[in-house]
């Protein structure tokens, strides 16, 4: 696809708490951020709530369309307001619309959700032993994840500003003495634990746990003996046995009896545990969770354009006045009726010269609302920096976008509906700016003359 170009959380994971911190590399800071130019823009980010807009451009089914299971709402509330903040967003996507670059990316996405799994196993397990070896299994994910993002980014030689200074940022710290020795001890204390040989023997209730010392292995044995009675087998008596993330009373014991037998290898886990509890690394954690964003809204674009629906990045300018859109059509529609085997419908608008206002007429159920809901989701989404639901456009970086749809009449004011819809309007006019967008859709209809 090629657009036109005009363990989830470590917390909880106890004894093993993980947190962040600011990195930095020699007298060099990390990298900010994948999604902002600027990273202290997002301060706060966390806070925020869905616009004033939304409701009305339907710009939450859009949103979700998007996101589906992944906590990326929060990226979709913050516009922007700088052209050079959304060119970066444009060069990062059309990197990423290229498979070889796009593919290091959602395979690393994919090794950092095996390692959040298993730190969210161990963080419902209860056992302290067997926390430790979840957690080891997440960092020999993470370093095994990062060591191959290095080498792939620097095959595919990504060319935006954002996916170019990443790169050299991972290949710095994968180069880093911290994150070699992370790697070499991981490795370690799994070659230590792998070592460790025990044997069991069962006598009635009771079980003993020793050392493997070269003792006969009777399992063998009772295989081979029972081996003629398979071919004669008609009945499956096999039982399906309930899995459980922790262990039994009866396997905890034998575990920490190994434990005790073999103190070294297991003294270095508890060791490791403690001593690399910060182990995920700031920069990279981060950009795991923004690069997301991309991924997902590129995922909702090619589910779109399969369909025969056109995507297409915005030229965006300063210049007030400047909006135009060729076969543009509204997302929100476009996602039920791709869903339902529908058509949708595409429309152009235009404004030039001194223009600055559409007005939308047209009989009932003709198609005023959704057009009028299209430009308000195209100026939007172009202020997110990325690709509209458009064959074409051009915009003018609005400040806000109001909007004024009917409302139905509530007590909860204490006010007629004139009155509601005045004050509402009073307060979208007073806040406008020259480069403000304002959507108005049959305001004042239901009133008399």
């Amino acid at each position: 696809m090629k657009l036109a170009s005009t363990a989830v959380s470590a917390d909880g994971f106890y004894p093993l708490r993980l947190t962040v911190g600011v990195m930095m590399r020699g007298d060099m800071a990390r990298f900010g951020s994948i999604l902002f130019v600027n990273p202290a823009v997002a301060d706060g980010i966390e806070d925020l709530g869905p616009p004033q807009c939304f409701p009305d451009l339907l710009l939450t089914k859009v949103i979700d369309a998007v996101t589906r299971d992944e906590q990326l709402e929060k990226f979709f509330y913050l516009p922007l307001h700088d052209v050079s903040a959304i060119q970066y967003r444009h060069d990062v996507f059309g990197d990423l619309e290229c498979d070889q670059i796009r593919g290091p990316i959602e395979r690393f996405v994919g090794g950092m959700r095996t390692m959040h799994e298993r730190l969210d196993r161990a963080a419902h397990l209860w056992h302290r032993l067997q926390q430790q070896g979840w957690f080891v299994y997440a960092v020999e994910a993470f370093c095994d994840t990062v060591a191959t993002l290095r080498d792939e980014l620097a095959a595919a030689r990504p060319s935006s500003r954002g996916l170019r200074d990443f790169a050299d940022d991972v290949a710095a710290y994968v180069g880093s003495d911290r994150f070699r020795a992370l790697v070499a001890e991981t490795q370690s204390v799994q070659t230590e634990l792998q070592k460790v040989r025990y044997t069991v023997h069962i006598d009635g209730l009771k079980v003993h746990v020793d050392r493997y010392e070269d003792q006969s292995d009777y399992s063998l044995d009772i295989a081979a003996a029972f081996e003629r009675f398979a071919a004669e087998a008609v009945r499956d008596y096999h039982v399906r046995m309930t899995e459980s993330p922790n262990m039994n009373h009866v396997e905890e014991q034998i575990l920490e009896r190994v434990a005790q037998l073999f103190p070294e290898p297991f003294r270095r886990l508890e060791e490791f545990c403690t001593r690399h509890r910060h182990y995920l690394d700031t920069t990279i954690s981060r950009f795991e969770r923004e690069v997301k964003f991309y991924l997902s809204y590129l995922a909702f674009v090619r589910r779109l354009t399969d369909e025969g629906l056109a995507f297409s990045y915005p030229a965006i300018t300063d210049d007030p006045g400047a909006i135009s859109a060729d076969a543009a059509f509204d997302a929100a529609l476009a996602v039920k009726a791709v869903k339902d085997r529908n058509t949708v419908v595409r429309n152009d608008f235009h404004l030039s010269g001194a223009e600055r206002i559409f007005v939308i007429t047209g009989p009932n159920q003709g198609g005023k609302t959704t057009l009028a809901r299209t430009i308000g989701q195209i100026a939007y989404l172009g202020t997110l920096g990325c690709p509209v639901p458009a064959r074409r456009a051009t915009l003018t970086l609005p400040d806000e976008i109001y909007t004024h749809f009917e409302r139905q009449e509530t007590l909860a004011t204490l006010h007629g509906k004139l009155d509601n819809e005045l004050v509402r309007i009073h307060d979208i006019l007073s806040a406008a700016t020259a480069t403000s967008i304002v959507v108005m859709n049959e305001s004042f209809t239901g009133l008399s003359p």
